[in-house]
């Protein structure tokens, strides 16, 4: 064990923003164990585990991280420069709170990008060691193994740029807001939501609904939810999963069917919708639609 405020006292200035002016107190004990074969990549071990004893935040420094918690400005960055800003909370026309959106949504998300986010303390050690075992093969940064609250830090709190810095500084501002409960899960989900992109300068599932189907999300079907869940990862490119005529790429169906199975495994579906579910179901009717008439693209 350690006194808490050394981890955070010691971190160089300039590079953890956020945490500059952080005072804790308590102990922290932390185990590390990195076992890496680079001829055996793939037999990789890796063991990483914070742990607090009467711990306790006693100052915020340059960001107060319970900030989620009530309204805020969120600013969205493209090749690291501002390019929209809007508030998360009532204020906003746009902004929809976790119930004003079909059910099928957010279920379908987690399914395809973090099953347990609302049982998990921010991190989960088998995805970040394949996502590392990735990366070596690779060399470079070509997988993530990020949760949704990883995410949501990086969205929020931090700039874009992948660096070791800025993935240690995600790591202690996910662990702080997890553990001391800075923010409920269901707030987090519903931040997510609100900020996330779902295509060309497309934030929000308020204008995804209506982006793509000109819908409100209430109304989203547990088609187009899946299709919405799919595009997360790689939302620019979303016309890769279309024909030239708008229709979803037969190679979609194995995603869809794996969600609608997963969908049903959790009885959030029967096993017969799941059987039901066609990617035919996926009409793009809102702006969207028009890209596909009025530009011409391989």
């Amino acid at each position: 064990d350690f006194p808490a405020d050394q981890l955070f006292s010691s971190l160089p200035k300039g590079l953890f923003y956020n945490l500059e002016g952080l005072r804790t107190k308590g102990t922290l004990s932390y185990h590390f164990r990195l076992d890496l074969d680079f001829g055996q990549v793939d037999s990789l071990i890796l063991e990483s585990t914070l742990k607090a004893k009467d711990f306790q935040i006693l100052a915020y420094g340059n960001t107060d991280l319970r900030k989620m918690n009530e309204p805020f400005e969120y600013t969205v960055y493209e090749q690291g420069e501002p390019v929209r800003s809007f508030e998360i909370g009532p204020a906003n026309p746009s902004f929809r709170p976790f119930n004003a959106v079909s059910r099928y949504l957010p279920l379908a998300i987690m399914q395809s990008e973090d099953a347990g986010f609302f049982y998990h303390n921010g991190f989960i050690p088998s995805a970040i060691r394949e996502s590392l075992i990735q990366d070596i093969k690779e060399r470079r940064f070509a997988r993530g193994g990020s949760t949704l609250s990883m995410q949501l830090v990086k969205n929020v709190f931090l700039n874009r740029n992948k660096n070791i810095a800025r993935k240690l500084e995600e790591a202690l501002i996910v662990w702080l807001i997890e553990t001391e409960h800075l923010t409920p899960k269901a707030r987090m989900y519903e931040v997510y939501l609100n900020i996330a992109e779902w295509g060309p300068m497309v934030y929000g599932i308020h204008e995804a609904a209506s982006f793509y189907f000109n819908k409100r999300p209430s109304q989203l079907s547990l088609e187009e939810s899946i299709f919405l869940a799919s595009i997360v990862p790689k939302p620019k490119h979303f016309k890769n999963s279309f024909t030239a005529d708008g229709r979803l790429q037969e190679s979609q169906e194995g995603y869809f069917r794996l969600i609608a199975e997963r969908l049903a495994k959790k009885e959030v579906i029967t096993d017969a919708q799941a059987a039901q579910v066609n990617i035919n179901n996926v009409v793009l009717k809102g702006v969207a639609k028009s890209s596909f008439v009025s530009e011409s693209w391989q």
